[in-house]
């Protein structure tokens, strides 16, 4: 019987001791949880989301907002934001053209992705831009501005939102940058208009865009002109189609250009 009894005190103390490091255990993986994920549950990339910088309206607004996007990823590397929409973003670059199609500014899967700029260019001070900067995101493939991501392009296919809003700001960490609209395009993949370094130059480039744009704006682009190019898909002419494109091109404006307020736009007939 006694020895009955000092049995059960040992397994009793067993029991006991092995609760106790189980719940130090239990404390120091809720004090220290496991890389990339939150005490609460969740991960640390929504915990940075929470602490993201206000919303972007002035020059300082985007050094502030630049500084945090490319602490959190390294291949943020511009800010581009479009008057009167919701297209006020952060833009990334990879090594390639898919690492961000269905990747958004955190690394994280999104349907829509992000904005990014085409692998091929130089981007930076205007300096160092290539003649061609080209930009790429998702539309939700109804051609309606209210949707997602560069679905807001669409607006420009109003003739008084394009002419209010006749510039674009694409800005780095190193110079804060203000583009003048010049070509709105209904095009396809058929015409070159992603080449960073455009055959015939940016000039070349500009009065193909400007041919087949929906628009005159009266803009002239020179032979040292930088472009910046943003472009959507569209589905304008045939749904099935996916090589169908929504393309606005902008001519990056001298540092001590005055801004213009207003566009002049007529529409056209595209070529």
């Amino acid at each position: 019987m006694k020895k009955l009894i000092a049995a059960l005190a040992i397994a009793a103390t067993v029991l006991l001791v092995a609760g106790f490091v189980y719940v130090l255990m239990f404390m120091e993986d809720t004090e220290n949880p496991p890389a990339g994920q939150s005490q609460s549950g969740g991960d640390s990339t929504s915990n940075a989301r929470l602490n993201a910088p206000k919303a972007v309206e002035t020059d300082a607004d985007v050094l502030d907002a630049l500084d945090y996007y490319t602490q959190r990823n390294q291949d943020t590397v511009a800010w581009l934001r479009v008057p009167g929409t919701k297209i006020n973003d952060p833009v990334l670059q990879s090594h390639d053209n898919f690492t961000y199609l269905r990747t958004d500014e955190f690394r994280e899967y999104d349907l829509y992705g992000c904005y990014f700029a085409d692998w091929e260019c130089s981007i930076g001070p205007r300096s160092v831009l290539s003649p061609n900067t080209v930009v790429y995101g998702h539309s939700d493939l109804t051609d309606q501005a209210d949707g997602p991501r560069f679905s807001q392009l669409f607006h420009f296919a109003d003739p008084e939102f394009a002419a209010a809003t006749p510039v674009i700001h694409f800005s780095t960490l190193e110079e804060q940058m203000t583009w003048e609209v010049f070509a709105v395009i209904y095009t396809n993949t058929s015409f070159s208009y992603i080449d960073a370094e455009p055959e015939g130059g940016a000039q070349a480039l500009a009065q193909a865009a400007m041919e087949k744009s929906i628009y005159d704006y009266g803009v002239t682009v020179g032979e040292e002109d930088k472009i910046l190019t943003l472009s959507t898909c569209s589905v304008r002419d045939n749904p099935q189609d996916r090589s169908q494109r929504f393309v606005v091109m902008a001519r990056l404006l001298p540092a001590d250009a005055e801004v213009p307020q207003k566009a002049t736009v007529t529409p056209r007939t595209p070529e």
